[in-house]
């Protein structure tokens, strides 16, 4: 397992920019995607077009042939799963679904631009950009690709590279019929040198592992295993930036209405148990007022309790 990868600050990337690696793809004349079909889409077409590709170079987009919600699923689930970490986390952490990530060159002139299936980005606090041009916003922290019908390797490998994309997880689902090609499963890249190489966990999400991502993206429904490596993982990225659930609106009112009604089971059973070795008949008015008497203090509710000739008498004694 590689150790987690420092992000450079915005200015340090405009100093050192990625785009100057000797890593860089050269850019070939002619080449395939695997799974796609290419279609001519100048650079000037691309700035207003609105359809889905997967890579575009020297007027030339590539698309998917074959679009189907098994391939829409993975990124649906994996959404899901990072909402859940950022909640336990108690900050954001912001998605992108199909954004084009581009590079430009002089004067704006667009060079290659690719759209993952997620970009994620960790610490986002910036305007949202029509596209995220190289160089001018940083890189997200993690570029999810699902690779169904189609191969990174064919060309976007490289280019996620030699744009210094730190971390890609690559995913093949599940499938009734396995590929006698791809074998299912998630690969968690890290960038090393200016080259990918496999790890076993994710730099960004500590200690969360490819078969765990890998499940999570294929399980019917969130299953415990999935629920507690939610919990560490969001736990240990809480503990690094000094926040937790209750820095989560929706976790806090949450936690907020289950300590509420637990205290108020809490307090009818105590009274139960009171009146009922006194000797005094519990009618359902006392299940009726329990929102009201479990804001009350515990001391008010034993004296009342103690002191009543009966629950008329021990409401009565508790009223404003």
């Amino acid at each position: 397992m590689f150790r987690s990868l420092n992000r450079r600050s915005h200015s340090s990337m405009m100093a050192s920019s990625p785009l100057q690696s000797a890593h860089r793809p050269k850019l070939g004349s002619t080449f395939t995607l695997s799974g796609c079909r290419p279609f001519p889409l100048s650079a000037a077409e691309i700035a207003d077009y609105d359809g889905r590709y997967e890579y575009w170079e020297a007027g030339i987009a590539w698309e998917l042939r074959d679009v189907s919600p098994k391939h829409e699923r993975p990124s649906v689930r994996l959404a899901e799963l990072v909402a859940d970490i950022a909640k336990m986390r108690g900050t954001p952490i912001e998605m992108f679904r199909t954004a084009d990530l581009q590079e430009r060159g002089v004067g704006g002139t667009r060079i290659r631009a690719a759209q993952a299936d997620e970009l994620v980005y960790l610490n986002y606090h910036y305007d949202v950009p029509d596209v995220f041009v190289v160089g001018e916003l940083p890189l997200p922290d993690v570029a999810f690709e699902v690779d169904l019908t189609t191969d990174i390797r064919d060309r976007k490998l490289d280019v996620y590279a030699a744009w210094g994309v730190p971390e890609l997880w690559v995913e093949v689902p599940d499938a009734d019929m396995p590929s006698k090609r791809k074998r299912p499963g998630l690969t968690i890249l890290l960038l090393d040198g200016g080259t990918f190489r496999v790890s076993a966990e994710s730099a960004a999400f500590p200690t969360l592992s490819a078969r765990e991502i890998h499940a999570a993206l294929n399980e019917p429904s969130m299953s415990a295993t999935t629920v507690e490596t939610v919990r560490r993982v969001g736990g240990i990225m809480g503990r690094r930036t000094g926040t937790g659930p209750d820095d989560d609106p929706f976790l806090r009112v949450e936690r907020q209405l289950s300590q509420r009604e637990g205290r108020r089971d809490e307090r009818i059973s105590m009274l139960e148990g009171l009146f009922r070795n006194r000797g005094v008949r519990v009618t359902p008015q006392l299940h009726a007022e329990a929102e009201r008497l479990a804001g009350l203090p515990r001391d008010s509710l034993l004296h009342a309790a103690l002191r009543s000739t009966g629950l008329d008498d021990f409401l009565r004694r508790l009223r404003p």
